[in-house]
């Protein structure tokens, strides 16, 4: 039985090697990265797989990242991995290669942070329309209401609403808007099960700076991550120093 895990929040961090990757992907029929990590993860370490997650594989190289949040330090998830996966999937993410250390779990009142996440900003259509229930751009179903070429705010004011709307609805953080960017925007297509068809949305890259307004609830923020498709790669909340 592996056991072991504390209560305090774990950052992970993995080097993935691409090439073995994609090999393992194709083997599995898997065209979409996220898709294919998510699997991968639970595979690997089973319960113990880190989510929310972020998934950086460079355009040129051999080697990508894996970051991840959850309650499973690294010697957890290396003994999980002797037990659940296969030799190509530990050449894929090498056990010795899995580094974590512990996040703070006292987080200071009114302290500003910098972050950088990659977000999915989606809403869901309401009954009035012609597709209730589905989820559409943010960006695009605001435009929706607009006659056509007078939607007046950018796609970066849209998604930093969005984004300070979802922090404030699950709390601990308030957004510093005039300091939030958009980083890089592309549409992505996603599948979340093997052989169903693909869907097309939004993939934003922000960075900005946050205010820490609740201490236990912003420790339960990044073990939450931000929106939808959490466990598919977006919503994690890399913090960095933040801006002036």
């Amino acid at each position: 039985m592996i056991t072991s895990t504390t209560t305090t929040l774990q950052m992970i961090r993995a080097e993935i090697n691409l090439r073995e990757f994609h090999r393992w992907m194709g083997g599995r029929r898997l065209q979409d990265p996220d898709h294919a990590m998510h699997c991968l993860l639970k595979e690997c370490f089973g319960e113990f797989a880190p989510k929310p997650f972020r998934f950086i594989e460079p355009r040129n190289g051999t080697l990508g990242v894996l970051y991840g949040y959850g309650t499973a330090e690294a010697s957890v998830l290396k003994e999980a991995t002797v037990v659940y996966a296969d030799p190509l999937q530990c050449r894929i993410i090498p056990p010795h290669m899995l580094e974590s250390k512990l996040m703070p779990s006292d987080w200071r009142e009114g302290k500003r942070l910098g972050f950088e996440t990659r977000i999915r900003p989606i809403v869901r259509c309401g009954r009035g329309s012609d597709r209730p229930g589905k989820e559409r751009d943010a960006y695009q179903a605001e435009a929706k209401t607009h006659p056509k070429g007078g939607m007046r705010r950018s796609r970066e004011q849209v998604y930093t609403d969005w984004l300070s709307t979802q922090m404030e609805r699950i709390g601990g953080a308030a957004l510093e808007s005039d300091k939030t960017h958009l980083v890089s925007f592309q549409r992505s297509r996603t599948s979340r099960k093997l052989h169903t068809r693909y869907s097309e949305g939004p993939d934003a890259l922000m960075r900005g700076t946050l205010t820490i307004a609740d201490s236990q609830a912003f420790a339960n923020l990044l073990a939450r991550g931000i929106g939808r498709h959490r466990a598919y790669g977006y919503g994690m909340l890399l913090l960095r120093p933040p801006h002036k």
